[in-house]
């Protein structure tokens, strides 16, 4: 996937996979995650927004199976 680097305190990239429906979000730590069954829309509008943090925190966390990836 390819990352797109973000303005954010606290996400440094995000990447989405289409044919997978995949979301993969970089944090500043390093630390990555995977979110799977993410729609197009969510990816989209993930990079419009002001405030990545927020919008992961309330569109994305916890609503989607999430896995870390190394």
């Amino acid at each position: 996937m390819v990352h797109h680097p973000v303005k954010s305190s606290r996400i440094a990239s995000v990447a989405y996979d289409k044919r997978t429906a995949t979301l993969e979000i970089r944090f500043h730590d390093r630390s990555m995650l995977q979110y799977q069954g993410v729609p197009t829309r969510i990816y989209n509008d993930f990079l419009r927004v002001v405030s990545k943090g927020r919008y992961y925190d309330g569109v994305v966390k916890g609503k989607f199976k999430e896995t870390k990836v190394n």
